[in-house]
């Protein structure tokens, strides 16, 4: 369960985004991409107050800046390019630390169903394609190292997000 803020508008709004364990199993073993569900949900402005009524603690607070950009292929894919910061004082963001000085995350993302998924991960694979020989490619969570072809970076970087209904 994350809790993010996006400062980017005039007046911060809060998303709880629930991302789901990956897909198991031997077909999921099978497929180029890490498949999970991701659920965002916009709420309220008293978010912080209504999750510490909840229980919950704040452990650490992240920021994360970049820019993010959609195009559609057979479905919409956005592809989302951060720097993550660590912020070692509560709300600090202008003391923002880098977690991975000069190194970015790059995130390729498309909502599939059962319907069209073939179409959905030929599409992102196409664009891990392309992609391929500009970034360090791992699967998320495989900390192995670069990807010695085209074909297996490419497997190694798409991640879709299933859309929960």
């Amino acid at each position: 369960m994350h809790l993010m803020c996006d400062l980017s508008h005039q007046e911060p709004r809060w998303i709880v985004r629930h991302v789901g364990g990956a897909m198991r199993g031997a077909g999921a073993e099978q497929m180029p991409a890490l498949v999970r569900s991701v659920l965002n949900c916009r709420i309220s402005n008293n978010a912080l107050r209504f999750f510490h009524s909840l229980g919950y603690k704040l452990d650490h607070e992240l920021l994360q800046t970049g820019f993010k950009f959609q195009f559609h292929k057979v479905v919409p894919i956005t592809v989302s390019v951060t720097s993550v910061c660590k912020i070692p004082k509560l709300h600090m963001i202008e003391e923002a630390v880098p977690i991975t000085p000069g190194l970015q995350l790059v995130e390729v993302s498309a909502s599939t169903s059962g319907d069209n998924y073939t179409e959905v991960a030929a599409a992102v694979s196409g664009l891990a394609e392309q992609l391929a020989p500009l970034l360090h490619l791992s699967k998320p969570g495989v900390l192995t190292g670069v990807v010695p072809t085209a074909s297996a970076a490419a497997s190694s970087l798409t991640s879709r997000a299933t859309k929960v209904p």
